[in-house]
């Protein structure tokens, strides 16, 4: 904070204090909770008990005043001992391992971040050995003092870290402009709005078009045979937002630079439920039209619609059946498209849904006697890309050389690189793991460098019912982590432990982790060395 700043704080707090002290102006822990807005928290507790510097029960505004302004007055070394009391729970004058859990646990309550009870365990004790310097089994001020002088930029970030955490609420300032107005939003938006600009006036036009040359027809047939028309291109573009490789091929182009190729999943979205909205209008306008028709005698309604008896269509009069099909097929393809479909653990239906677009085609190519024109070069495409990618997967199994749980359910894949296998940063592929589900494929970009020769780096953060399933089969896969209750009795034994697994991989020629496949498990063992690897000789 600036120095305005430090003391609009100190006078919004002198403030905040004198409205709830009372008449023996002091205040006791839940009114230092009300007065500086703080969430009740073990720090909140652990401020109040380094502020109440007489051990009363209760503070004065002096020694609130007077520890707020050691923390923003103070020197580094006056800041960081404070930060150090804070650790020291006991108040021993060090910090051991259960005390250290104690505050990560709570900075990560505190930031909202998820971590498994064994990763706090090891993240615990990976700080704690690196901090205690002479393996006494427990922190002092000069050790925590000298391990952060190693990180400037920490230490003034933790230094400062209880007076920002103690600083009132920043007021809502809402802007009352919707956020698809601003300009922000149009200059990170703008391929986006310009490729769906062009898209509304492409389909304005080819309905327009088609409209007009079936006036004599009457006002129905027109909007009938406009859907239809706008139907032609949108189930042939549908397809070809999917084209994954051609997309792939085309951001290493200038392409990019105009159209919005890394949002093709939701403009596949987006024209899906455009042909579900003009298929409906193509539908009902027929169905209107055919009641006029019926009421000259001609033909019942359901002869229209259910029978090959008006002839109507290219294929044996089956252009009334072969639309109806295809009402019900997109129909059910969209609704099992649905977000709450997707994400509500039923992802299946969804994937098997949606292969009804092979039927859709077939069906598209019988009741339209112009469809095969708009879908025969991309249908070639399509079907070329398919075989491709069949065969890419048959060229050899890909495993699994090592996983990480991390914070916030994210799981870190570590995957055997292709030998021919290239890459660009931003680029994704889309893995199977049949013991996850035999028959899923999702996409998820890749986090390793291209540079990284052996390996693929994946970080998939567990967001539906696939990623959650991922998760859990490898948390209750891992080892027994070590209990949060007895960290500085393990520590001696983990020590051990390292420095034997550090003689035996070193004299093995390992470079630190052991990786095995054995048919759908996969076994890990991992270790960290005790010690820096030697330099190589010149």
């Amino acid at each position: 904070m600036s120095v305005d700043e430090d003391a609009r704080w100190l006078e919004w707090v002198t403030q905040q204090f004198e409205s709830i002290a009372g008449e023996d102006k002091e205040i006791d822990l839940d009114e230092f909770k009300t007065a500086l807005k703080v969430k009740e928290s073990f720090f909140a507790e652990r401020f109040f008990a380094l502020f109440d510097s007489d051990g009363s029960g209760s503070i004065s505004l002096d020694e609130l005043l007077k520890a707020l302004n050691l923390l923003i007055h103070g020197s580094e070394t006056d800041k960081l001992h404070f930060l150090f009391q804070v650790y020291d729970v006991d108040g021993s004058g060090s910090i051991d391992p259960d005390e250290l859990r104690t505050v990560l646990k709570s900075c990560l309550r505190e930031s909202a971040i998820s971590l498994p009870e064994e990763k706090l365990d090891d993240l615990t004790l990976v700080l704690f050995e690196s901090a205690d310097r002479d393996g006494s089994g427990s922190i002092t001020f000069e050790e925590l003092k000298a391990e952060l002088e190693n990180f400037p930029e920490v230490m003034e970030n933790l230094t400062i870290s209880a007076a920002n955490w103690l600083k009132p609420p920043e007021p809502e300032h809402k802007s009352h402009t919707p956020r698809y107005l601003t300009p922000a939003y149009w200059h990170n938006n703008s391929r986006k709005l310009l490729f769906l600009g062009c898209y509304i006036c492409l389909n304005t036009l080819l309905f327009t078009f088609a409209a007009l040359k079936n006036k004599p027809s009457g006002p129905w047939v027109m909007v009938a045979r406009g859907c239809g028309q706008c139907l032609n291109f949108n189930c042939t573009f549908v397809m070809v937002l999917m084209l994954r490789r051609c997309l792939t091929w085309l951001r290493a182009t200038w392409v990019v630079r105009i159209l919005p190729l890394d949002q093709n999943v939701l403009l596949h979205q987006l024209v899906g439920y455009t042909i579900f909205g003009f298929t409906l209008g193509h539908t009902v306008a027929h169905i209107i039209n055919f009641v006029v028709l019926s009421q000259r005698g001609d033909y019942r309604l359901w002869e229209y619609v259910l029978t090959t008896r008006p002839g109507i269509g290219w294929v044996c009069g089956t252009a009334s059946l072969t639309g109806v099909l295809l009402q019900l097929l997109v129909s059910l393809m969209t609704v099992c498209s649905s977000t709450f479909v997707r994400r509500s653990g039923h992802f299946e239906v969804f994937y098997w849904t949606h292969l009804s677009y092979i039927g859709v085609w077939g069906l598209l190519v019988v009741h339209c006697a112009n469809f095969w024109k708009w879908f025969v070069v991309p249908g070639l495409v399509f079907l070329l890309e398919k075989l491709v990618g069949i065969a890419v997967a048959r060229m050899g199994g890909l495993y699994i050389v090592e996983v990480n749980l991390l914070p916030s359910k994210v799981t870190h894949l570590v995957i055997k690189r292709p030998q021919f296998f290239h890459f660009k940063p931003g680029d994704y592929v889309f893995i199977n793991i049949p013991v996850i589900a035999k028959y899923e494929w999702h996409p998820f970009t890749i986090s390793s460098p291209p540079e990284q020769q052996d390996t693929l780096w994946l970080h998939i953060r567990s967001m539906g019912q696939w990623t959650n399933r991922l998760y859990e089969y490898f948390r209750q896969a891992g080892p027994q982590s070590v209990s949060g209750h007895s960290l500085a009795k393990s520590l001696t034994r983990r020590r051990r432990q390292r420095i034997r697994q550090g003689e035996l991989f070193h004299s093995a020629g390992c470079n630190g982790t052991v990786a095995s496949n054995k048919d759908a498990a996969i076994e890990l063992t991992s270790y960290r060395p005790s010690s820096p690897p030697s330099p190589p000789a010149e």
